[in-house]
This record gives C-alpha cells, sequence and structure tokens, in this order.
C-alpha cells in the first residue's frame, strides 16, 4: 500500500478526535501561518527577539519559500492524494451551520507528495525557534517546533488527506529549505524575500510544465513569486527597525491586508493580477510600520 496502511489505520478514530485534528491542521494553514507572522513581524518586541522586525519579515519570507516549494515539488512529482480526501463527513452532533467550515479544514485536494502542511510547518516552526533568539533557550525552542510539526503532520494522517509518506517527505522537503535558505540569506529580509521570488518563479515554471491542467498550483506559486518580489522591493527601501505597533492598529491592519490577501488566495485571478495583488499586500504588511513611524 502507499501509505503502509497508516491512512487506513487512522480512519476508524472517533468523530471528536478527528474535529481535534482538523483544528489542530489550522496551525499550518495558509491564513494562519500568514496572520499569525504578520502580528508577529507587526507586534513582536525585544522579549522575543533581538532584532523583532528584522526576523518576523525573514520568517514572512521563509513560509512564501515553503509555498514555492511545495508548489515546485508537488506538480513536479503529481502523486495524487488518498481515496476520499476531498471529502468529509461532519459529526452528527455538529450544527448544520459549520458543516461547509468542517468541510473546508477536513479536506484536501490537489497533489499530496510531499505534504504542504508538513513542509510549511517544518520550515515556519524551524524559523521560530532558529529566530526567537530571546525566548526560552535553542533546545526547548527546537523540542516546541518538533512537537508542533508533529501534531501536524499527525492531523494531516488522521484527517486521510495524506499518506505516511507524503508527511514523512514534507517535513524532510520544509528541512531542506530551511536549511538551505537560512544559510545563503541568513536573519536578512531583503535575500529571503529575493530567494522565496525565484523560489516561486521557478514553480510557477514547474506547475506549467508539469501540470497544466491544475491551474489551482500556478496561482499559489504566483503569489510566492509576487510576495517575494515586492517585499524585497519595499524591504529595501523601507525596511527597518521600528517599535512595535499598537494593537489598535496593527490588528485592524492585518485583518485587511489579510483579508485581501486571502481573496487573492481562493480568488482564481489571471496569473498577473495575482503576481501583483501578493505582491502589494505582503508589502503593504512590510511597509506598515514605516507608515506609521512616518505619520507619528
Amino acid at each position: 500500500m502507499h501509505g503502509w496502511g497508516v491512512t487506513e489505520a487512522l480512519a476508524g478514530l472517533p468523530e471528536s478526535v478527528v474535529l481535534l485534528f482538523a483544528l489542530l491542521t489550522q496551525l499550518a494553514d495558509a491564513w494562519f501561518v500568514f496572520g499569525g507572522l504578520a502580528l508577529l513581524y507587526l507586534l513582536g518586541d525585544e522579549r522575543l527577539a533581538s532584532d523583532p522586525r528584522r526576523t518576523g519579515a525573514t520568517l514572512i519570507a521563509l513560509a512564501t519559500c515553503a509555498l514555492a516549494a511545495t508548489v515546485a515539488l508537488k506538480t513536479a512529482f503529481g502523486v495524487h492524494r488518498p481515496a476520499g480526501a476531498g471529502t468529509a463527513t461532519p459529526p452528527a452532533w455538529l450544527p448544520t451551520l459549520f458543516d461547509t467550515v468542517y468541510a473546508s479544514i477536513a479536506t484536501g485536494d490537489g497533489f499530496g507528495f510531499p505534504s504542504g502542511h508538513a513542509t510549511s510547518s517544518s520550515v515556519v516552526y524551524g524559523g521560530l525557534a532558529l529566530s526567537l533568539d530571546r525566548l526560552w533557550s535553542r533546545r526547548r525552542r527546537v523540542l516546541a517546533a518538533a512537537g508542533i510539526v508533529g501534531i501536524v503532520t499527525l492531523s494531516r494522517l488522521v484527517l486521510g488527506v495524506h499518506h505516511l509518506p507524503d508527511v514523512l517527505a514534507g517535513i524532510v522537503a520544509g528541512t531542506t529549505v530551511l536549511v538551505a535558505v537560512w544559510g545563503l540569506a541568513g536573519d536578512n529580509p531583503e535575500r529571503t524575500f529575493l530567494a522565496a521570488g525565484v523560489l516561486g518563479a521557478a514553480a510557477l515554471v514547474a506547475a506549467f510544465v508539469f501540470a497544466p491542467n491544475s491551474p489551482d498550483e500556478a496561482l499559489k506559486a504566483a503569489i510566492a513569486l509576487g510576495a517575494g518580489a515586492g517585499a524585497a522591493v519595499t524591504w529595501r527601501r523601507v525596511g527597518g527597525e521600528y517599535p512595535p505597533l499598537p494593537a489598535r492598529v496593527a490588528l485592524p491592519g492585518v485583518a485587511v491586508l489579510g483579508g485581501a490577501w486571502g481573496g487573492i488566495y481562493v480568488g482564481e485571478l489571471p496569473i498577473p493580477v495575482t503576481v501583483l495583488g501578493s505582491a502589494l499586500v505582503v508589502a503593504g504588511v512590510v511597509a506598515l510600520p514605516w507608515v506609521v513611524h512616518q505619520r507619528a
């Protein structure tokens, strides 16, 4: 069996357990990663990192690298998900109002190898462990990151949207991306965003070549390309160390920009529009501390 029977063995877990893992898998979902890292960038202070704005920007760039690498690898391998990954039966006790939400968080579509959630969690939480130099010891941060990655990868198996090789390959891919990009760019946001842009361009080519009938993959690559390019230019011009923003500014800012980014993510817009829109949104997040500082 492709997944060595692990996914099938987990299929009979109680509905409450499956719902719990459907919620836990959001720790590596695109909306959670974008919103969480944007808030870290805008609100983080010296209790977390010695250079919080640089750290937050680098982490956003790393997450963008993870998105691009996932698209490139998934389209190159072209491996499909387990049967039934695109459907989910909500628990009988869950109010009907939440059926659509449950289906959204408990299913998967597109290619399955490597797991995007495993890749993303390895990059993002591994990056947090490397970057948050004022929080705990590095050993504790690495252990916490490994625990979160383990929970996310297990959730993909419990939900039946991946086989075991998919999530193992995702961990390897994510770790490789993190080590490679960190080794080349360190905690330099401009270089890391440039790496994201280059990976996004490569992923876009891979999507056109290997998966011309899967336009969603090309759109995700276009998002990574736009985010990397737009944020690299913006950081070079206005990036720097600014005080944390007040929550009354940061929260609405992330809500507006995050909503726009989410619309681009699901909007199935033309590729050029997707690239430009993603560039403007992520550049807006990067520039927001500078804008507030200029108006102070």
